[in-house]
């Protein structure tokens, strides 16, 4: 399936057509110094299943130019970009990784999703993410969370924390392609200053871990699921990048599996409010 790239809300997205959609759209979301491009193998997979597939990519990240004041940008900013796409989208799915984990539970937290996928996620307000290993890997990057400037960890720090289940000869792809990002969403991130009260979900959510993430633990995942009384799904032999590695297309199957059993308010797009008005601005080679 061919991926189009589209502007929706001025925010660049790709996206895939699913033929005969039967589904809601589902909206991915990319985690810190990433892009949308993380989901390009992922997005042919989910509209096969019926569901038109999307990934956003936040201010400042590719395809975008970077932003000179990127590392004053908050996970507010990130929330807001995210935001004004799924109200385009008219509430789709979400799926979430890491930092756009965090956001996605957002999104559903202000009744923007009509369900959520949190896949390593970062933590709410509650659930620590430190471990010693984490903690000396980003102590070096301390003053740029801090005071807020631009951070990109090495390459050292990446191959450790982020790629360790990533084939070796596959990394160096990963290392072109990750770009600096927010040292004050980073330090929000890491101290977790965001709550979102579980009586303010109104939709199904499902969180998936690795057990091998070194980045955001499988027990970070476990108390996530625990504090919203969601469905987990622990993917053995996985890292933090599971859907690059090997066995990754079983762990999209898994997610895929659990949106097919979602109650039809959910699951399909005619049974919401109104018709969806997709605001497409542009489209970019």
């Amino acid at each position: 399936m061919t991926l189009q790239h589209l502007q929706i809300e001025s925010i660049h997205c790709t996206a895939v057509d699913a033929p005969n959609a039967t589904g809601a759209p589902v909206l991915c979301l990319h985690g810190l110094f990433a892009g949308a491009w993380v989901f390009d193998d992922v997005l042919g997979q989910i509209a096969e299943r019926g569901y038109p597939a999307y990934a956003m990519s936040f201010r400042g990240h590719p395809p975008d130019a970077p932003l000179r004041n990127i590392g004053r940008v908050g996970i507010t900013d990130y929330c807001a970009d995210a935001s004004a796409v799924a109200r385009a989208l008219d509430r789709p799915i979400v799926i979430g990784h890491s930092l756009g984990g965090l956001v996605a539970l957002m999104l559903t937290g202000r009744n923007l999703a009509r369900a959520a996928i949190l896949v390593s996620p970062s933590p709410p307000r509650g659930v620590t993410v430190f471990t010693p290993r984490l903690a000396l890997r980003m102590a070096r990057h301390l003053p740029a969370m801090l005071l807020s400037r631009a951070l990109r960890p090495s390459e050292g720090d990446f191959n450790d924390l982020v790629l360790n289940a990533v084939p070796q000869t596959e990394r160096a792809v990963f290392h072109e392609r990750f770009v600096p990002d927010s040292g004050r969403a980073a330090r929000q991130a890491a101290l977790g200053v965001f709550k979102v009260p579980p009586r303010a979900l109104r939709a199904p959510m499902l969180v998936v871990g690795g057990s091998e993430d070194r980045m955001i633990p499988a027990a970070v995942s476990e108390k996530v699921a625990a504090l919203y009384s969601s469905p987990l799904h622990i993917a053995q032999g996985h890292g933090h990048m599971m859907f690059a590695e090997p066995g990754g297309e079983q762990v999209v199957r898994t997610i895929l599996n659990w949106m097919d059993a979602l109650p039809r308010s959910a699951r399909d797009p005619d049974a919401d409010v109104g018709a969806r008005q997709l605001r497409v601005n542009s489209a970019f080679p």
